[in-house]
């Protein structure tokens, strides 16, 4: 049967159409063929050229190894510089926090830095690091993102492990030690903390240390710490002196363990928990932080776990603390009350 005039006519409209198709395809296929045969022959010239760049000691182009990479990386504006000197060389940083200049041996650098007499709830804290301390030196980290320059104190162990306390805090006012007999402004060149406007040093006994409520800093959230924050404010672990710069921009986060114990005044952080205002100022491991009421006057510590379970604790935040620094210290404390250990009443 012969196909009807109707339908070669269709035919013959659709045989343009498919040819074109035909051609379209092919040039399609030619093309990307084209296009992966010219992308080989790049990806061979560079190889050649690297191989040539490798081997030819003349050659003005050199891949930067792992060192001058990191060369390249201190260089660059926005990094943040980072400096240690040995406690002997302290005063060849301008503007250095602490005055070693008349100390004949870490004994006396330690209690510059640690302004005797100290409250009792430290001094456990202190002998045990004391005891431990091969030498100490002062680091400077200058941020640019945002303009800032800190100063930290680096302890290095027996055992060569790195302990870092940060610079005094300058308004640490309004802090007491009980039966006092008065606080005064040191005038003596030699002092511990170089003097700057506002920064006060206590004289008197060694009792606990408390904060007159009428001379509380306006923006001080936990002002209880004031007496750990004279001497450093924030106290931590280095597995990496190379870690302090992240450390110290964001107080509250870690880097491959090292961190942040006792948080810095400016990492003190205020949330409502279970209708609790509750200040976090130190960690205890990773699901537990420990925080203290806000506007207590003589507030107790309490650990607050991710979960957002609280358990109170008898002891301040100071006896945690000197704790704290005795743990990192090497020299192991009793667990607190809520990992079972005993409360300050038992």
């Amino acid at each position: 049967m012969a196909p009807s005039r109707n339908t070669v006519a269709v035919l013959l409209l659709l045989l343009p159409l498919v040819i074109g198709a035909l051609i379209a395809f092919a040039t399609f296929i030619q093309r990307r063929r084209q296009q992966r045969l010219w992308q080989e022959e790049q990806k061979k010239r560079k190889e050649k050229a690297n191989e040539e760049i490798d081997t030819d000691p003349t050659s003005p182009v050199k891949v930067a190894t792992k060192e001058e990479l990191k060369e390249l990386l201190e260089k660059e504006a926005w990094a943040p510089k980072l400096d240690l000197k040995d406690w002997s060389e302290a005063s060849e940083f301008p503007g250095c926090p602490w005055n070693f200049e008349c100390c004949q041996g870490l004994d006396e650098v330690l209690e510059k830095i640690w302004k005797q007499p100290l409250p009792t709830e430290l001094q456990s804290g202190y002998k045990a690091l004391a005891a431990r301390i091969k030498s100490v030196r002062v680091a400077r980290v200058k941020a640019t993102l945002p303009t800032a320059t800190h100063f930290v104190i680096v302890y290095t162990l027996m055992t060569g492990a790195e302990l870092f306390g940060g610079a005094p805090i300058e308004h640490a006012v309004g802090l007491t030690l009980d039966n006092e007999e008065e606080t005064t402004m040191s005038n003596k060149p030699d002092d511990g903390l170089r003097r700057r406007r506002g920064a006060a040093r206590s004289v008197g006994s060694k009792g606990p240390a408390h904060v007159d409520p009428d001379q509380m800093v306006p923006d001080m959230l936990l002002p209880a710490m004031l007496p750990f924050y004279r001497i450093h404010d924030g106290f931590g672990v280095l597995l990496s002196t190379g870690h302090l710069p992240l450390l110290l921009s964001s107080p509250t986060e870690g880097m491959s363990g090292s961190c942040f114990y006792v948080y810095p005044s400016r990492g003190l952080e205020l949330e409502v928990a279970r209708g609790r205002p509750l200040v976090r100022f130190a960690r205890v491991d990773k699901t537990c932080s420990a925080c203290a009421e806000h506007g207590v006057p003589r507030p107790v510590v309490v650990y607050l776990e991710k979960t957002g379970e609280q358990t109170e604790d008898d002891e301040c935040p100071l006896d945690f603390i000197g704790d704290t620094i005795s743990n990192v210290a090497g020299q192991r404390v009793v667990p607190p009350s809520y990992m079972g250990g005993p409360s300050s009443s038992s």
